[in-house]
């Protein structure tokens, strides 16, 4: 799984939808949160860091959001596409650097250089962070759907 690419996965369940949705709506380890008939969003119900620093989702209880699309194969086989969107408001992360770089250039504060490598590596750990709380989210799905 690639920090910089969208995480997509379908699986294909015996179960309808609607025996999936009264499992689902128990759960304790995953927020739902229904957006419609057959879309959803998973979060987890808490992550750290995410809560209160990163929480821009109202219908979330992290950052760390799945989507899932479910689609009725048949009256017991559904099929259920999971997939990620990109943290683009993680790029702000990065405007930092060009910022303080005008301002050097313009003003000369005296920074030294290697000030401007830090926040792309805290870009690059946010991202390896957020990746890895998404897949634990998909595999608490994955094994949510696989015992019921």
């Amino acid at each position: 799984m690639s920090i910089l690419t969208n995480y997509q996965e379908i699986l294909v369940v015996d179960k309808g939808i609607e025996e999936l949705k009264k499992s689902i709506l128990h759960e304790k380890h995953i927020f739902v949160k229904w957006i419609s008939q057959t879309d959803c969003i998973l979060s987890l119900p808490f992550s750290i860091g995410t809560n209160y620093a990163l929480d821009l989702n109202k219908d979330a209880k992290s950052a760390i959001i799945v989507y899932a699309t479910f689609s009725n194969l048949s009256k017991t086989r559904t099929q259920i596409k999971l997939y990620t969107t990109f943290k683009y408001g993680l790029l702000f992360i990065l405007l930092i650097p060009i910022i303080m770089l005008a301002l050097e250039l313009t003003v000369d504060l005296g920074i030294p250089l290697a000030f401007y490598f830090v926040f792309p590596i805290v870009y690059v750990m946010l991202l390896i962070f957020f990746r890895a709380e998404e897949k634990k989210l998909i595999n608490r799905f994955k094994g949510l759907i696989i015992n019921m």
